[in-house]
């Protein structure tokens, strides 16, 4: 269900971690890993104790992701 309502969202939604992890596919434990420790995480917001995520930026992360097949 959490990942059905950022599938229906506006591109410019903002969703906690827990949706975004839902969304992709990850753990919360996994996107908080990716804040920490890797340069090319996902863009996200920070307004107070809160993390939210956009969902362009998700999308975005998911076609960075993405790879086409080289054998063939």
């Amino acid at each position: 269900m959490m990942r059905q309502v950022v599938i229906e969202s506006d591109i410019d939604t903002p969703f906690t971690s827990e949706y975004a992890a839902a969304y992709l596919g990850k753990s919360t434990s996994t996107l908080q890993y990716m804040r920490c420790h890797q340069s090319d995480a996902i863009t996200y917001s920070k307004i107070g104790r809160h993390v939210l995520y956009r969902k362009r930026h998700l999308d975005q992360y998911i076609d960075d992701c993405e790879k086409s097949c080289t054998s063939s």
